[in-house]
């Protein structure tokens, strides 16, 4: 039996509303939201390289160092978006 085009929609889209599976046992495990991330998710997450966030970014952010871990809140993530975020002002022709 063949699947209407309205039924398959409706399908997708409530697999588009359901919340994302937790990724880590840990996450499923606790089901807590996330507080800090690692550099390799943080680097992801703004959209450049390890080695650009590295070089570029890193000394701009507060972090949690313990141990090798490196945790980076995402709070401060979006404080420093938000301050090296600047207007493009578009010239009138």
């Amino acid at each position: 039996m063949a699947r209407q085009a309205g039924q398959l929609s409706l399908q997708l889209l409530e697999r588009i509303d359901r919340p994302a599976a937790p990724r880590s046992p840990r996450e499923r495990k606790r089901g807590l939201p996330r507080l800090s991330v690692g550099p390799d998710e943080a680097a992801e997450m703004l959209g450049v390289s390890r080695d650009y966030l590295d070089e570029h970014v890193l000394c701009e952010l507060r972090t949690v160092r313990r141990g090798r871990r490196v945790l980076i809140a995402l709070a401060e993530l979006e404080r420093w978006l938000d301050q090296s975020a600047t207007r493009v002002s578009v010239g009138r022709a």
